[in-house]
C-alpha cells in the first residue's frame, strides 16, 4: 500500500509509511540501494513500474532470464583434469583450511534426522498393546476383553473387576443394604411411635 507520485516519466517518489524512497527506471536505482544491488526490482520500484504499467520484466538484468541461463550451458564445457595436474601456486599450497570447531547445541540432540522433501517416510506400524499384533491399538481391538493372547501364546483371562459382598446374607453382587433375601433392620435411632399406624 505505497503511494507513488509521479516526478516525470522515469522518477517516482515511492511513500513508505515512514520514509520516501526516490525511483528512478532509467538508472535503475532506488534509494533502499536494492535495485541497483541485487539488478532486480525492489518493492518501491515494482511499485512505481506498475503505477506507470510498465512491464516488470523489462527492468531487471538479464542474468535473470532464461536466454542468459540457455545461453551459458550452449558453448563446450570441459572436464576438470586430475588434482596433480592442477596449477596451484605454492603460496595457495601452504595454506591449511580446518573445518570450524565443533560447538554442542543446547539440549538433547535428536536421534534421527529429518527427512528433506520428498524423501520416502515410512509409516510406523502401530502394536496393540493387549493382544501384541501388528496394525491396530488397543481401542479397536478385536480380541475379546476376556481372553486376550499374550506373546507367549497363552491364554490369560483380563481382570475383572472385584464384586462386593454382602454383610447379611454373604453374597456377591451387593451389599446390606440392597440385599432382597433377609429382612432390612431398622435403625436403632427409630422408636415405634416415629412409625406410622403403629
Amino acid at each position: 500500500m505505497f503511494m507513488v507520485r509521479p516526478i516525470d516519466g522515469n522518477e517516482f517518489l515511492v511513500n513508505d509509511d515512514d520514509k520516501d524512497d526516490l525511483v528512478n527506471l532509467i538508472e535503475r536505482t532506488c534509494i533502499c540501494r536494492e535495485f541497483q544491488i541485487d539488478m532486480l526490482q525492489c518493492k518501491h520500484a515494482l511499485a512505481a513500474l506498475r503505477a506507470c504499467k510498465k512491464p516488470f520484466i523489462d527492468f531487471c538484468s538479464d542474468h535473470y532470464k532464461k536466454s542468459s541461463l540457455v545461453d551459458t550451458y550452449s558453448r563446450v564445457i570441459r572436464p576438470v583434469r586430475h588434482k596433480s595436474k592442477w596449477g596451484v601456486p605454492q603460496d595457495i599450497s601452504l595454506i591449511v583450511v580446518n573445518a570450524p570447531l565443533w560447538v554442542s547445541q543446547a539440549g538433547r540432540p535428536k536421534k534421527s534426522r529429518i527427512p528433506s522433501s520428498g524423501e520416502y517416510r515410512g509409516k510406523k506400524s502401530r502394536t496393540c498393546s493387549w493382544c501384541k499384533q501388528a496394525g491396530h491399538n488397543r481401542q479397536n481391538c478385536p480380541t475379546p476383553l476376556r481372553f486376550i493372547v499374550s506373546s507367549t501364546s497363552k491364554t490369560q483371562p483380563t481382570q475383572t473387576r472385584k464384586q462386593c459382598k454382602c454383610g447379611g446374607c454373604g453374597g456377591l453382587g451387593h451389599n446390606k443394604r440392597t440385599c432382597s433375601h433377609g429382612q432390612t433392620s431398622t435403625p436403632d435411632s427409630w422408636h415405634d411411635e416415629d412409625v406410622i399406624g403403629v
